[in-house]
């Protein structure tokens, strides 16, 4: 008799740490699909305020990007892609969107990478994206921005979206990048997505010594 309770009570604790271990893993794993699944949001205006200074993003795409991105299906290209690391590995192995010779009009993998910054952009904003995460784009980032300034080619969009990219990432974590750009030069970054106006390879590229200062900075 004494055998049997023994038995069942060993077959009683061992059935409620399996639950308990289920339960740990379904709230983990829950935890992980909030966390990671793509958001593609905002797509507009929105305004952060940090270190008592308030920035507006601009998450909307201007005419002429949307009016030249129109002519390719970019459903394709993201279909498979669900979850911020798909986005980050699918950044990862692409490469720069260069042409060669003189065009205005952005061709099928220029549109799918000025595309590709943009969703990288929206997921770097969230609250639920990590810095370590944010400095793995932003060193990608960096690296394509500085081959697209070759000359003739790469159109303008997409030579935006790295610009806007990178500023996101900046003022996201602005606490410690803020001793190397100023607010105003960083406001002017987030909405340059939305401006009419050619983002100069110089500003460019003081966008890019800022992004890699952050980055050796946060390695020290």
């Amino acid at each position: 008799m004494k055998a049997r309770i023994i038995i069942v009570f060993f077959i009683l604790l061992i059935w409620s740490c399996n639950s308990s271990i289920n339960e740990t893993i379904d709230k983990k794993t829950a935890l992980t699909d909030e966390t990671s699944t793509l958001l593609n949001a905002p797509i507009e205006e929105v305004k952060l305020t940090v270190l008592n200074e308030t920035f507006t993003i601009d998450f909307r795409f201007n005419t002429s990007c949307e009016l030249n991105m129109s002519n390719w299906d970019l459903s394709e290209p993201f279909a498979k892609i669900k979850t911020r690391d798909d986005l980050l590995n699918y950044y990862e192995t692409s490469h720069a969107p260069i042409q060669i010779g003189y065009s205005s009009l952005m061709t099928n993998h220029e549109s799918v990478f000025a595309m590709l910054e943009y969703k990288l952009a929206q997921e770097c904003f969230s609250d639920n994206c990590d810095s370590e995460f944010r400095k793995k784009v932003l060193q990608l980032a960096t690296n394509f921005q500085k081959q697209k300034y070759l000359e003739y080619s790469v159109v303008s969009c997409a030579k935006k979206s790295g610009v806007f990219l990178m500023a996101v990432i900046l003022v996201k974590e602005i606490e410690h990048t803020i001793k190397f750009i100023n607010g105003a030069t960083l406001q002017e970054a987030l909405l340059c997505l939305n401006k009419d106006n050619y983002v100069s390879e110089d500003f460019s590229n003081f966008i890019i010594e800022c992004s890699e200062n952050f980055l050796t900075n946060s390695k020290n």
